[in-house]
């Protein structure tokens, strides 16, 4: 239980500062397109859960705010960094598709579809040399599982006995195009295994399973393994935030109200009251930092 409800917390703080981004960015606070995480915070937070931020590195997408705070970075300076001020991450220059904080854990995201992927083995292969202990992690979506340097990734992990985890976020839909559409064979884990990939399913709306595929998947990267997860998580928002006319994948599913469930309500009141708040000072102290300069 008290392992659930540490998942609940982190989880439910992620969407609280998520959904305090959104209005950020409904006010003009945001250049550019936020793309929140909301529906893939349980399976994120129990994956970085396992993970060490002096010893491994993760690499993420376009959708990485959670990403970023389920490995510690703080969040004000997340924040800040989405929203172009001074005092962000990268002091308000990468903005929201470029978040960086390799102290914690969080090598970087891009913008560019699958591109984290070979960083990530980077990464594995720089803790394989150190004999660190270290794992590489590259989390990507159903629409860069068709990427050329996805495959060669995959690949080369399996040659090189990397020590690293694919995270794939699968929730059906690549922006705007439905995964079935895109892709010849929609067996993702078969498709890993067909490189030698070590594979696992985890089912992003079930918290005890979430726990305990990412405890095993991530000691068996840890021996120098190349392992795959498939992640099923629903997308509860558009491709970017105020995206109109796109229906969002099984959006009548939450995994956190499917969590909150199954622990006690007063428990749950009082872990939602501190996410909200503790969202809401950060975003407050994010925007009262000047804006960064040009």
């Amino acid at each position: 239980m008290q392992q659930l409800e540490q998942l609940y917390t982190q989880a439910a703080f992620i969407r609280a500062f998520e959904l305090a981004i959104g209005r950020a960015a409904d006010a003009g606070h945001v250049p550019g397109l936020a793309h929140l995480c909301c529906g893939a915070e349980l399976a994120e937070v129990a994956i970085c859960a396992e993970l060490c931020g002096s010893t491994d590195q993760v690499t993420g997408s376009h959708r990485s705010h959670g990403l970023a705070l389920a490995m510690g970075a703080d969040p004000i300076a997340v924040a800040a960094e989405i929203f172009g001020r001074s005092g962000g991450l990268s002091d308000g220059r990468g903005g929201t598709q470029h978040l960086i904080a390799p102290e914690v854990g969080f090598l970087t995201s891009n913008g560019i579809v699958g591109a984290q992927v070979p960083l990530a083995a980077g990464a594995a292969l720089t803790a394989k040399t150190k004999d660190s202990g270290g794992v590489g992690v590259a989390f990507f979506g159903d629409g860069a599982a068709n990427q050329g340097a996805v495959f060669e990734t995959m690949n080369l992990a399996v040659a090189l006995k990397l020590p690293m985890l694919f995270i794939l976020e699968n929730n059906g839909v690549g922006q705007t195009t439905a995964s079935g559409y895109a892709t010849g064979n929609t067996d993702l884990l078969a498709r890993a295994a067909a490189f030698g990939l070590k594979t696992y399913k985890m089912d992003g709306y079930n918290g005890v399973n979430c726990i305990n595929v990412a405890s095993e998947a991530v000691a068996v990267a840890r021996m120098g393994a190349a392992v795959f997860i498939e992640a099923v998580v629903p997308r509860l928002s558009g491709h970017y935030h105020g995206e109109t006319g796109v229906s969002p994948s099984e959006s009548e599913r939450d995994p956190l109200q499917i969590l909150a469930a199954s622990l006690p309500s007063g428990v749950v009141e009082a872990f939602k009251k501190n996410a909200d708040d503790g969202a809401e000072t950060a975003i407050a102290a994010a925007l009262a930092m000047p804006e960064a300069r040009q």
